[in-house]
């Protein structure tokens, strides 16, 4: 299966139209490497109707607005590309909240994991501050 089929399969899952994808990586103001600029709309569907082979540097953008992962255009059965996601986070957790975390993380984009992984570790160090802030006071 080609990745531009895939990409047509994962906007029938979503129920996303082409028109809504465009407008999601244009937002992302994705540019090609060969140009710097931003493709036309005309030729964003030229790319997802086939037409124009898409590029490498386009995935990550693509995923993003899609929000997947970018193993997943490469995946054509979606239950492997769930369980080759879930491999990414083998560790059994025994609280069932963080199952419900780690089964939603298939739906982040990089991008979006990312942005949460900063996040977290930003809650972490403001945690240990306030431990020792507390420590200090007793």
């Amino acid at each position: 299966m080609k990745v531009v089929d895939r990409i047509n399969e994962i906007l029938k899952e979503k129920k996303m139209s082409k028109k809504e994808l465009v407008e999601r990586l244009i937002n992302l103001d994705m540019k090609t490497n060969k140009t710097g600029e931003v493709p036309a709309k005309s030729s964003f569907y030229a790319y997802l109707n086939g037409k124009i082979e898409l590029k490498a540097d386009m995935i990550p953008f693509i995923a993003e607005a899609l929000g997947i992962f970018e193993q997943e255009l490469f995946i054509n059965d979606k239950e492997k590309s769930t369980k080759a996601i879930k491999k990414l986070y083998e560790k059994e957790y025994k609280d069932n909240d963080y199952k419900k975390i780690i089964e939603m993380l298939d739906y982040l984009s990089p991008k979006s994991l990312e942005i949460l992984e900063n996040a977290l570790f930003k809650f972490k160090q403001r945690n240990l501050e306030f431990n020792t802030a507390l420590m200090n006071l007793g």
